[in-house]
């Protein structure tokens, strides 16, 4: 074998080895994932609409998903992560106001989620109406916000990861 086909052969390798490394390998199932973060889903019939991990890291710092579930489920699902859904949630989108961020203003109307997350969930929300959001902690520190689509019996949740818990640092 000449030089050239050598350190390309031996090229080849390096990149099969490293690239797994560079890409994240997308070998977790979801419940792996949801294990790794301490996360359970609701106890009833979910309808998936979108899912998307951090597979770069393991465990992974960041979840995004999108599900429908009856809201009567979703309910019992928040009291049981003690966030009481009778009572008004703390936020909304549209927010109440305008907040000021060091220079960043950010309108009432402004997308609730980084344009990345907006776009994987397909999320366009009518301003006319009020979207509760909620935040909750599992027991492990891993901590969610979810944006509820509340449309008569059934509930269409925007699920993020706000800190993976202290087992991703």
């Amino acid at each position: 074998m000449g030089k050239s086909r050598r350190n390309a052969s031996a090229a080849s390798l390096a990149l099969l080895a490293v690239a797994p490394l560079l890409t994240g390998c997308a070998t977790h199932s979801r419940q792996q994932v949801l294990d790794a973060v301490h996360l359970d889903m609701p106890d009833c019939p979910t309808e998936m609409h979108s899912y998307a991990a951090d597979e770069a890291w393991w465990p992974p710092g960041w979840v995004e998903m999108s599900y429908t579930v009856p809201k009567n489920c979703m309910d019992t699902y928040l009291a049981a992560h003690r966030v009481d859904p009778a009572a008004k949630p703390v936020n909304t989108w549209p927010r109440s106001g305008t907040t000021i961020m060091g220079d960043q203003v950010i309108k009432p109307t402004d997308p609730p989620f980084a344009p990345k997350t907006m776009s994987r969930f397909k999320l366009r929300l009518d301003a006319s109406r009020t979207y509760p959001r909620h935040s909750f902690e599992t027991p492990y520190g891993s901590k969610f916000t979810v944006l509820l689509d509340e449309q008569g019996d059934s509930t269409t949740v925007y699920l993020i990861t706000d800190f993976g818990g202290p087992h991703v640092l």
